[in-house]
């Protein structure tokens, strides 16, 4: 596919979540590093100088911190480069679209009409999680012809093609989530408003219109699921609401 338009849609969503990616490791380190090694360096070298070394004691204990303090923030590097990888986000994305089951010429489909509604900023939602555990990350929903994409929500990627579906309903559901700060847990209450996607061949796999939908796409702002659906509207897709 080098070369193809579903490649270099791959390719400019890998550049839009590398600059969140690059951002947030920056922003990590900075953090991270200067508070690690003098933390370290402070506590071994207190403990040698408790532990009737003296001077001489307080600077080894100093410097074995230190080295100790690399040693964490290199684990904490290693495991922040694994997790903020714009290729580990990019597999995701690459697997909602494995999902669908696309062939070659609907896959240059998918991603002509992709960079064809980036280029043009038309059909393109960008926002902000803003949620419980969400840290504020990049979102966006992409709207083309025949395909939508939620992706930076969780799921990260959610990928409809429009001709397998059916009916599309609104909804909103009471959640809770749980933060994690030092050995306290907080308990958040809040709403997801939700947009379901109901497929053609629901009744063939034993399903009804009672059942969850295939697919759905999560908010934590009702605003910005309207507006969603707003311009799906206005693009001529059916949208009813089970609320």
């Amino acid at each position: 596919m080098t070369g193809s338009a579903y490649q270099a849609w791959l390719n400019k969503d890998r550049e839009w979540i590398g600059a969140y990616c690059s951002r947030t490791r920056k922003s990590s380190l900075t953090k991270v590093v200067p508070l690690t090694l003098p933390l370290t360096a402070l506590m071994l070298g207190g403990i040698g100088l408790l532990n009737g070394g003296g001077i001489s004691g307080l600077v080894t204990g100093a410097v074995g911190g230190l080295l100790f303090g690399l040693i964490i923030c290199g684990v904490y590097l290693a495991i922040l480069l694994a997790k903020l990888s714009p290729a580990r986000y990019t597999q995701k994305l690459e697997q909602s679209v494995r999902e669908l089951s696309l062939n070659e010429s609907e896959r240059e489909r998918l991603g002509t009409e992709m960079l064809a509604a980036l280029e043009r900023g038309e059909g393109v939602l960008p926002y902000q999680m803003a949620g419980p555990n969400s840290k504020g990350t990049p979102a966006r929903v992409i709207l083309t012809p025949h395909y939508i994409l939620q992706e930076g929500s969780t799921p990260y990627a959610v990928l409809i093609r429009l001709s397998d579906v059916a009916e599309i309903r609104t909804g909103a559901e009471r959640k809770i989530a749980t933060t994690h700060g030092g050995s306290r847990k907080t308990h958040h209450y809040f709403t997801l408003y939700s947009i379901g996607f109901y497929r053609k061949d629901r009744f063939e796999r034993g399903l009804d219109g009672n059942d969850l939908p295939d697919s759905a796409m999560g908010f934590f702002q009702e605003e910005l699921r309207n507006d969603v659906v707003k311009r799906m509207r206005d693009g001529g897709l059916r949208v009813t609401s089970a609320e």
